[in-house]
């Protein structure tokens, strides 16, 4: 775990989605990719010049090619069995899609210089998952079910990785790491659903999407419900479903042309500019209420909090890049101010 922690903390360093009732439509596609897709997420605050409350993420995902059937690919017929118990999942027409990721998130509080514990500031806490998700989509919708295993505390290696980071920028090392909450296994179940308005025949020349999504997040962890929507406008959109900031389901970035029968463009290049708001209400978030079943450094966290973000993507051929700049809101009381960070996305479809 800790060499898997390192390697993350180094890829940080290179760095710097018609609604219920959807027609029966067609899926075969006018143009096959056989691919699976690798995404790379980047997320800092380092880009709105802080380095505090949630100041890192990184995360790698698989994302397999569009399966007929679960039992088609290797790294989903483990789960098969399972899956095939889900209501909905084996629906026909849709495309299905399996997901691993591996990720780290890292806090701190706002004053990192002191090495005693500040009991008005958040915890220090890290978390080191790995994460599996289900995807089934067609053309009008998209559903998501993750799950994210993982380690908070010492475990999740986020004191070595960050000061990994900082002696190779030069930063000074924040020194309070010694009241980081307590080694916990975490889990996470999620489920996500997004739509897409309206439904493009022809992905070519300048267009625009709506994609209203609405899910829940249930574990130790984290648990929330969640509802928001993306709008984007640009020029050769992308087949796919948006791209959403980290969170346990966007362990399921799907390929950058999902082959969901829309015609495609004879060129390559694509950009597009969009605005994602998310509103949630937080029933649990153990990186401010402190460890389950131990005591531990915790704050009063706030029950509702939302993030708004901006930004550009723009994709050639089997590649996607995506910026934002996302705000949240203050996340716990006494929070000196509501949070700024950059998230950076990568996808390339293979």
């Amino acid at each position: 775990m800790k060499k898997l922690s390192l390697f993350l903390a180094a890829t940080t360093c290179a760095a710097a989605g018609a609604f219920a009732n959807e027609p029966a439509v067609s899926l075969e596609p006018h143009r096959r990719h056989e691919g699976g897709t690798l995404s790379i997420y980047y997320e800092n605050d380092l880009f709105a010049g802080t380095d505090r409350y949630y100041t890192n993420g990184t995360k790698i995902s698989y994302t397999t090619p569009n399966l007929n059937r679960f039992e088609d690919d290797v790294f989903s017929r483990p789960f098969a069995p399972a899956i095939g118990f889900l209501p909905y999942v084996n629906r026909p027409n849709y495309q299905r899609n399996f997901a691993i990721s591996i990720g780290q998130n890292m806090y701190t509080p706002d004053n990192t210089e002191s090495a005693t514990l500040i009991e008005s500031d958040r915890p220090y806490a890290g978390w080191l998952y790995l994460g599996f998700g289900m995807i089934w989509k067609n053309q009008f919708v998209r559903n998501a079910l993750t799950l994210e295993v993982g380690m908070v505390g010492p475990a999740s290696y986020a004191e070595e990785a960050q000061r990994l980071i900082h002696d190779m920028r030069g930063i000074d090392v924040p020194k309070g790491w010694d009241n980081q909450l307590r080694n916990e296994i975490g889990a996470m179940l999620g489920y996500e659903r997004t739509w897409r308005w309206p439904y493009i025949e022809n992905r070519a020349g300048f267009n625009y999407e709506v994609l209203p999504f609405a899910g829940a997040t249930l574990g130790n962890v984290m648990t929330y419900a969640s509802a928001g929507v993306e709008l984007r406008y640009g020029f050769n959109l992308p087949d796919d479903f948006g791209t959403p900031t980290l969170a346990p389901t966007s362990t399921t970035n799907t390929p950058v042309e999902g082959n969901l029968e829309a015609d495609r463009t004879r060129y390559d290049f694509g950009i597009y500019a969009f605005f994602r708001a998310e509103a949630r209400a937080v029933a649990r978030n153990i990186f401010l209420d402190g460890n389950t079943f131990q005591d531990s450094h915790s704050v009063d966290k706030r029950w509702f909090v939302s993030n708004l973000s901006a930004g550009i993507s723009m994709n050639y051929h089997n590649t996607k890049i995506t910026y934002a700049g996302v705000y949240r809101t203050e996340e716990f009381h006494g929070q000196v101010e509501p949070q700024i960070f950059g998230s950076i996305t990568l996808s390339w479809q293979f």
